[in-house]
């Protein structure tokens, strides 16, 4: 199977370094060869037919900025060009999310889709965007749009809904979508320390965003919400839809309040109006996850309320669930 990786951020390179590894163990196990054919950043592209070495790619990131300083490399060169040229069966988007307007993602999606590849995706602008068209491309080109990256890093949410819960009513669906805006309540909350303090740990550690205030506003976690709707109930949502608020107002002091009375202050998204905010809830409730963790909650019609708790920021989480919808391609 070979993949042209679009993005070679903490995500991309996380799996990049994830495929190589494995190698053998995917051949052994799911009789799936997987090989990069391309890298493709903002610098640039690398093209190589037999497979572009993750040390070579990564080792030209780390020291130049872009993949195409690496042999083979090409400055300048820009997914378009790559998804015309280059023969691949899967195109992997690991780019950061625009949510003006989705560009230039969405095109490369349609494009790839066009060429008749399948299209794997972690960047939620798109799909958060655009979901309702891109699946109709896909259909309409018999390819498939898997997209496990998008919601919940390496935690299953999706494949949840959609597999585990198969043949159920999903009423709605609510919890803590966004690990990053979680990590800071919860440092606020134990520690007593700043929203800005907080936020810098994260930023430390891997979990927020480039742009942070997609995080700590609420949108990354209303994008997410969108999907996880879309997907396990079967709607048609955007982004426009969504009503939300973050968590720039908490306080320190707000958040030990309301752990004097047993309660929690947490980012919840819920189906339900569709929105995200701060709500508070019971601090022995399964909503109220510590640290980075994400825990959705699926009011199931013939099973009640079905709990899933997670770890939802971080590359090499993201990269797995990346790896889990190229995987199943094969099946």
């Amino acid at each position: 199977m070979r993949i042209i990786l679009a993005g070679y951020g903490n995500v991309g390179r996380n799996l990049h370094r994830i495929i190589e590894e494995r190698r053998r163990e995917l051949l052994r196990r799911f009789f799936l060869d997987l090989n990069v054919v391309a890298v493709v950043d903002r610098g640039g592209a690398v093209v190589h037919q037999r497979g572009v070495p993750y040390r070579e790619a990564s080792a030209a990131k780390e020291r130049y900025g872009s993949v195409s300083r690496a042999d083979r490399g090409r400055p300048g060169a820009d997914v378009a060009g790559v998804l015309e040229e280059v023969d691949a069966d899967v195109y992997v988007d690991t780019t950061l999310p625009n949510f003006r307007d989705g560009q230039p993602s969405i095109s490369y999606m349609n494009t790839a889709m066009l060429r008749g590849m399948h299209v794997v995706t972690s960047n939620k602008a798109p799909l958060a965007l655009a979901m309702p068209a891109l699946l109709e491309m896909a259909e309409y080109r018999r390819v498939k749009l898997l997209y496990s990256g998008t919601v919940g890093g390496g935690t299953p949410f999706l494949s949840t809904a959609s597999e585990s819960l198969r043949g159920n009513r999903i009423r709605a669906v609510r919890g803590v979508l966004n690990g990053t805006s979680n990590y800071i309540l919860h440092r606020m909350e134990t520690e007593g320390t700043s929203l800005e303090e907080a936020l810098e740990e994260a930023r430390r550690l891997g979990y927020a965003e480039a742009d942070a205030s997609l995080d700590i506003g609420g949108m990354d976690a209303a994008a997410k919400l969108v999907i996880l709707t879309n997907h396990s109930m079967g709607s048609r949502y955007t982004l426009k839809d969504v009503k939300y608020s973050g968590i720039e107002g908490a306080t320190p002091r707000d958040l030990l309040d309301a752990a004097k009375r047993g309660r929690a202050l947490r980012l919840l998204a819920d189906s339900r109006g569709l929105r995200v905010g701060m709500e508070e809830i019971d601090a022995k409730s399964p909503l109220n996850v510590p640290a980075n963790l994400n825990s959705v909650e699926f009011d199931v019609e013939e099973l009640g309320s079905v709990y899933l708790i997670g770890r939802g920021a971080g590359g090499p989480e993201t990269a797995a669930a990346v790896l889990r919808d190229i995987v199943q391609l094969s099946s």
